[in-house]
This record gives structure tokens, sequence and C-alpha cells, in this order.
């Protein structure tokens, strides 16, 4: 028995990023032209845009309502259609909200209430999935996607990135250092930092070839994985994004001579950019034009992927790539294929990768076409079984959650003094995992094979509201990093992978609700043969009160049932 393969076309897209709207943006970058520029405000080198902020609605809201709005209306989509999906990658959302009060917080600076306030607008027949799974929400998003059309869920998905700069974001990347004193400059041997930026990109993914663009491009591979290194360093070796990307292109059924360029992060931080390297030279892709778009744009953290995807498939229309402003000359191990000009690529296919705290790497290739695909391609049926071989849920207790949790952690007769430094929804994590590992472990499991999959409601809030504490204090010092790399919520799931050697994939959604729909997307990772064991729950935490349950799937065949 076999399947035919579901191919996914790329529709009409949308964005804003400092440089203007999509058409000024490409104008500009395909000019050489770099819109970071110094703010008094932020002290440092930032992408700013500029917003007409809608009534009733903030600067990310409306910025999401613009783009979402560009294309539908291009489109002659609708949300109110149930074929339609709304997907919202984002890395902070509304969080400057929390400057105005951290007592009494504003519900959108909940990630959810703010994505749902978006799908109202619209009329959303169905819930938004909002990924945040730091800066490679986007490419993440395309993953997710891809995996909802595959299986038949919708037929549309309209992706939809954002992310806006406040003191919040820039005080907490200024806590590490990471920031560079003028316009970044990506691989370069002089690179000494990022920069930060805001911007918002849609984009519309479908199986119906009425509602792609010409020349047709699709997404034929895509993968989410983990280094399980450090939760805010990148692997010394390259091997999560290596995975990433090799994966990736199994799943296209590409061989490395098969493509033509790599739009990669490239933050143009030292070790980012090092580890890039030794992960594409890995992959033997090396010797392939390769660009970064950040010094014309800036970081834009979770809503990078989707607006560098967007121009990603751009530059396989025109065939060259953009050059990588800022740079003269590279000193990375592997010395890449990066220039500041324009440069020509011979196959009509990409590799765009994503990396980001928590260890989490992402990867997807894009391959265009002058028609539509009459595919004879065939994959085999779904054979693999998902079993519940586990689950655990964090009990409550009349004691404190400080005094409570470190009870816990005790009764495991370790020495782990990282544990002590843990945000208080990471450490919640850890003991449920430990506990849940215990009742089934996944020993016989290869670590590439193992995955994490999570969700919450309230993200990294209770993070967040420690962090913009210490900011309001306005210390000579600046603010903690120690505290900073916690208001993520997929760092908590990065401890994880550190632990317990998870280099699957790893994902964090955020819900009003545990809907049940992350067990569902646990179960398909099996069932489509990309994991063996996929811990997954609900991991919620907030101002001393936790709700943590956490289920262990695992393919039959290594496990019995629950």
């Amino acid at each position: 028995m076999a399947k035919r393969r579901i191919e996914i076309y790329i529709g009409n897209s949308s964005m804003r990023t400092c440089l203007g709207n999509k058409t000024e943006t490409i104008s500009s970058i395909r000019n050489g032209k770099s819109g970071l520029k110094y703010s008094e405000f932020y002290k440092m080198y930032v992408g700013e845009i500029s917003v007409q902020i809608l009534e009733g609605y903030t600067r990310f809201e409306s910025l999401l309502i613009e783009q979402i709005h560009n294309v539908l209306k291009e489109s002659g989509l609708s949300l109110s259609n149930k074929n339609v999906q709304l997907i919202i990658s984002t890395t902070k959302g509304n969080v400057e909200l929390l400057a105005e009060n951290t007592e009494n917080i504003d519900e959108r600076a909940f990630l959810y209430t703010s994505a749902n306030t978006v799908a109202q607008y619209f009329k959303s027949k169905n819930s938004p999935i909002v990924v945040s799974n730091a800066c490679i929400s986007g490419v993440s998003a395309f993953v997710v996607a891809k995996s909802l059309l595959q299986d038949k869920k919708c037929e549309y998905v309209i992706i939809v990135g954002c992310d806006v700069l406040s003191e919040f974001i820039t005080s907490g990347f200024a806590s590490f250092k990471s920031i560079s004193p003028k316009p970044c400059c990506p691989y370069d041997s002089k690179r000494d930092g990022l920069t930060l930026a805001e911007a918002a990109g849609a984009v519309i993914l479908t199986t119906k070839t009425k509602y792609s663009e010409t020349p047709l491009v699709r997404l034929i591979g895509g993968s989410i994985t983990n280094d399980a290194n450090h939760i805010s360093g990148p692997s010394r070796t390259g091997d999560g994004l290596y995975y990433a990307i090799q994966n990736a292109m199994d799943e296209a059924k590409l061989k490395a001579e098969n493509i033509g360029f790599i739009n990669a992060h490239g933050t143009a931080t030292r070790y980012n950019d090092e580890m890039e390297s030794k992960a594409i030279a890995w992959a033997k892709l090396d010797d392939k034009p390769l660009n970064s778009l950040k010094g014309h744009i800036g970081h834009i953290l979770g809503a990078s992927g989707v607006v560098e995807t967007i121009i990603c498939i751009e530059q396989l229309r025109q065939g060259y790539i953009f050059g990588t402003h800022g740079f003269v000359s590279s000193d990375t191990p592997h010395r890449l294929k990066v220039s500041a000009d324009t440069q020509k690529f011979l196959n009509k296919s990409c590799v765009k990768t994503a990396s980001g705290f928590g260890g989490c790497n992402a990867a997807i290739i894009l391959e265009m076409k002058k028609r539509v695909i009459k595919t004879a391609d065939f994959f085999p049926q779904v054979t693999k079984k998902a079993k519940l071989v586990a689950k655990y849920t964090l009990p409550q207790s009349n004691l404190d959650f400080a005094n409570f949790i470190r009870a816990e952690f005790k009764s495991f007769e370790e020495s782990n003094m990282k544990f002590y430094k843990m945000c208080d929804m990471s450490k919640g994590l850890y003991v449920a995992v430990e506990r849940l590992l215990k009742i089934e472990n996944w020993n016989n499991v290869e670590p590439t094979r193992r995955a994490i999959i999570l969700s919450n409601k309230s993200a990294s809030l209770n993070a967040d509201i420690k962090h913009q504490k210490i900011l309001n204090q306005r210390l000579p010092e600046g603010t903690s990093p120690a505290v900073f790399v916690y208001t993520l919520a997929n760092v908590a799931a990065g401890e994880m992978c550190i632990r317990h050697k998870i280099q699957g994939e790893n994902t964090f959604f955020i819900e009003n609700e545990d809907s049940g729909f992350v067990e569902a997307y646990a179960k398909r990772l099996i069932e489509n043969d990309e994991t063996d064991a996929v811990i997954c729950g609900w991991c919620e935490f907030l101002q001393g009160k936790w709700d943590i349950n956490l289920k262990l799937l695992k393919n039959k065949q290594y496990g019995t049932a629950y």
C-alpha cells in the first residue's frame, strides 16, 4: 500500500519591514540597501517600522491584521471558510504591555488572547494556532502548516509572523552582550553581534493550484530539531542544525547537488555564524550560494522565518540571491559562499534555516516549477502506531511552589545544581518529566528519534514579569541574562532536551486550554515515522500556580500500551 504525495504550493504573500512593504523591501535589498538605523530611544541600531494602529488594537495586532488583510484581499479567501487555518508565529507578542502594569496583567499580554482577537476580527471559523518557539517560530510554522495540509486537516493555511520592538526585548539581548554597536554584518570576520528589528509578514500555503502564485513554488520538506547542548548558546558542532537540514532534504528527496542556494539564520553573532558554517559543511552545502538578510532588515525574532521565507520565494523566481549586507570577508571554520553582491544559482530549490534559544533548529526546502507537478511520487502508507505508555500530573500542594518543588527535587537524591537556576516553569517540568520517565523510560530510543511537544496559555509570562520588574528598576548593570533567557516558553522544553538528550522535534504551542491538539500532533509525528517517542502535554505556570500534565507516547514496537 502507498499514498500519493500531497503537493503544497505557495500562494500570495505580504510583508512590512524597516525597508517598507513587500515591493519596497525586495527592491531595496536587491539594490544593497539596509533599513537599520540608530535609535536614540533604544541607544542602539535597530530596524523600526511605521505602523497605522487600528482603534482598539495594539501595534502588534494591527500589524497582524494588516498582513492577513493583504493576503486575503489578493487571494479572495476568507477565514470564515472552515478549510482555511490561521497560524501565528511570534516570540513576544504584546509583551510591552507589561511595562504599564506587572501586577494586574492586561489580558492581551497573553499570546493566545491577542491571537484570538485578531482571528475574531476576520470572523475566523477555526481557532488560531500559535507557535512560540523562540527565533525559529516562523520556520516552525511552515513545518506545522505542512503537517496540517498533508493530513488534509485543511486546504489553505495562512501563516502570519510578527514581532515588535520594545525595551523588554532590547534590554534582554543587551544583557547577553550580543548587540552590535553598528549594523550587523553576518559571516564577516569583524562581526560582533546582532541588530534587532520589527516586522510582519503573511503567506498562503495551499494544496490547490488555483490559489497558488506563478511561477509555482512548492514546500517540499521541513524539520525541527534540538541540539540538546545549551539553552542560550548554539552547539559547537552544528549537529542540531545539520539534522534539521538533512531531515528536510530527505523528506524532499533531494541531495546536496540538487540545492540551488541557502538562506541561513545568519545573526552575525560569533558563535551562531560559526555553528552554521559547520552544519552547512556537514550537509555538503558549503559550495552553494548563501546569504543572510539580517544586515538589510535586522533580526525579527519569531517573524524572521516568515519574512525571510517570502524573500526566498522571490529569489527563487528571480534566479539569483541577494547580497549579504555588511559582508567583506569571512573567518568561519568552514568558508561559505557568501557575498555582498548578488549571486546566480543553478538549481531551482533552496534551504531556509533558523536557530534559536533553547537549542532549537529548523529547516525547510522550497522548490520552483514552471507548471503543475503531475507527480508519480508515492510514499509508504503509514504503518507506525502511537501508543500511550505513561502519563503523569504534577500534584497540587498546600505548600507554596518554592518549598513544594524543592522537596520534590530533593527526593531524587541527585546533585544537579543547575535545577536551582531554572525558572519556576522549568523546575515544574523538570520534576514532571523525571516522574514520567520513571514510569516508562526511553533508553532504547535514539536521541534523534525523541521529541517533546508542549503547550500552555501564559507562554513565559511568569518569567516575563520578573524580567520587566528588573527593567523597571533601571539598575546600572542592566537586566539579568539568567532571567531573560527564560522569557521564551520553549526554553523550558530546551532544558529537558539537554537533560534527556532529546534531539528530535521540540515545538511549543500557545492555547487557551488543553484542546488535545498537542497530543494529536505528537501522534502524527510517530505515525508518519518522524519520531519514535514523544513527551507531550500541558505545561502551565503563572504567579505561583501550576498545571502540568504530561504523556509519553511511543511507537508501539518500543513499549506496551499504558
